[in-house]
């Protein structure tokens, strides 16, 4: 059993890594040790940490090819279902959802394909710290149940056709989700924005406000590993 620990705040956690299963099982590991117990809006408690992954190298092959940690909970199989969701051909509406990150990213407020706008954007290579897309919609999200986790994509060209990805969450699951997330955004991006101007990911970093595990996963994240 995990002991609780008295902290004022949730810490910072910071992990640059090479390689994509050790970065997940590291941001693990340190929630497990140093995250804070929080109550959840849901009624149980989350052990919380404010995370900033930075992966290069190797990593973003693994990304590309959903080669994650074998402690994973989704697993490859599942992870290639749940990237279904970033396409436009997906049907949200029918699933029962009230979005999809696609939706906000294609649609933004019924108008506006912020997508189209990114891959036009980066179509010359020049450097610019304008291209971004967001998701969230005050009129809509302060209200809603569940509001986006996933709040802006921010791409920057480096030049000789490589560029970094920034993603900022508002909340993650960390043990559940991140991969997951990581493989799907990654291979959307790819598909939408950069493959058509011949773009390739050099650097992603994560970011999160909230990188929680929940505590019906306590016992399980405790038993991640290092590859």
């Amino acid at each position: 059993m995990m002991q609780r620990r008295s902290v004022e705040f949730p810490p910072n956690v910071e992990i640059d890594e090479e390689d994509f299963k050790r970065a997940w099982a590291k941001l693990v590991m340190k929630i497990v040790q140093v995250g804070m117990e929080l109550p959840t809006e849901y009624g149980n408690l989350s052990k919380d940490v404010c995370s900033r992954v930075t992966l290069s190298g190797g990593a973003i092959g693994q990304i590309l090819k959903r080669d994650v940690h074998q402690g994973d909970p989704f697993g490859k199989k599942r992870i290639e279902e749940y990237m279904q969701q970033y396409t436009r051909e997906y049907d949200w509406k029918k699933q029962g959802f009230e979005y999809t990150y696609m939706e906000r990213l294609t649609k933004y407020n019924e108008r506006i394909d912020q997508l189209g706008v990114l891959k036009d954007r980066l179509k010359d290579g020049t450097v610019t710290r304008r291209a971004q897309a967001i998701t969230w919609i005050p009129e809509r999200d302060f209200a809603t149940e569940h509001p986006p986790c996933l709040q802006r994509i921010w791409i920057r060209p480096l030049g000789e056709k490589r560029c970094e990805v920034h993603l900022s969450w508002r909340s993650r699951d960390a043990y559940g989700a991140w991969n997951s997330n990581i493989c799907a955004i990654v291979d959307m991006l790819y598909r939408e924005v950069l493959t058509p101007n011949n773009l390739k990911i050099v650097k992603l970093v994560d970011f999160c406000n909230s990188a929680h595990i929940y505590d019906y996963d306590w016992n399980a994240a405790n038993k991640v590993r290092l590859p």
